[in-house]
C-alpha cells in the first residue's frame, strides 16, 4: 500500500541536498573571490614596494662668479641606484674614463677634478663628475662650448633590477 513516510522523506531529502549544493557553491565562489583579492593585493604591494625604492638620478651644474664650476650627479629618488656602466663620449668618440674625457677636452689635470661615476648611489648622495677652478681661467662661454662636446649617459638599476638611464651631459644640447 501507500507508505506516507517514504513519499514525504524523498522530497525533503532532495531539498536538503539542493541546499547543501547551494552552500557548497557559494562557499566555492567566496573562496575564489578571496583568492583573487589576495593575488591582486600581492601584486599591488609589490608594485608599491618597487616605487618605494625607485632611484632617480639627476644632474646638477653649478657655476660661481669667480670661475669655479662643478658637474654633479645626485640620487633624488627613494632608493639606491647601482650604476652598471657609464657611456662617456667626446665629440662622438668613446672614452674609457671621465679623466680621459677631460684630457680629450683639453683640460689640464691641475685645473680639474673628476669622479668615479660607476658605483652605488645612496639616497641623496652626490657624486662629482667634473669640476674646474678659477685658476684655469675658463669663461662661461668656453665652459658652455666644452660641455656641449661632452656626452655622458649613466646606465643604472634599482634594488628590484628595474633598469634606467640618465643623460648627464649630451653633445646634442644647444
Amino acid at each position: 500500500m501507500f507508505n506516507s513516510k517514504a513519499s514525504t522523506s524523498a522530497p525533503g531529502k532532495s531539498r536538503m541536498w539542493a541546499s547543501v549544493t547551494a552552500i557548497r557553491t557559494r562557499t566555492m565562489v567566496v573562496s575564489v573571490c578571496a583568492l583573487a583579492a589576495t593575488l591582486w593585493q600581492g601584486y599591488a604591494i609589490q608594485k608599491h614596494n618597487r616605487l618605494m625604492v625607485q632611484p632617480i638620478l639627476d644632474t646638477e651644474i653649478n657655476t660661481e662668479q669667480n670661475g669655479n664650476w662643478i658637474v654633479l650627479v645626485q640620487n633624488n629618488g627613494l632608493g639606491p641606484a647601482r650604476v652598471s656602466h657609464a657611456d662617456i663620449r667626446v665629440d662622438g668618440r668613446p672614452m674609457a674614463t671621465i679623466g680621459d674625457a677631460a684630457k680629450a677636452l683639453g683640460l689640464r689635470s691641475v685645473c680639474t677634478g673628476t669622479g668615479n661615476l660607476v658605483h652605488f648611489y645612496r639616497v641623496n648622495q652626490r657624486q662629482q663628475v667634473l669640476s674646474g677652478h678659477e685658476a684655469c681661467g675658463m669663461s662661461a662661454e668656453a665652459l658652455t662650448a666644452m660641455l656641449k662636446r661632452l656626452s655622458i649617459t649613466l646606465h643604472y638599476e634599482s634594488l628590484y633590477g628595474d633598469k634606467a638611464s640618465l643623460k648627464v651631459l649630451s653633445d646634442d644640447n644647444n
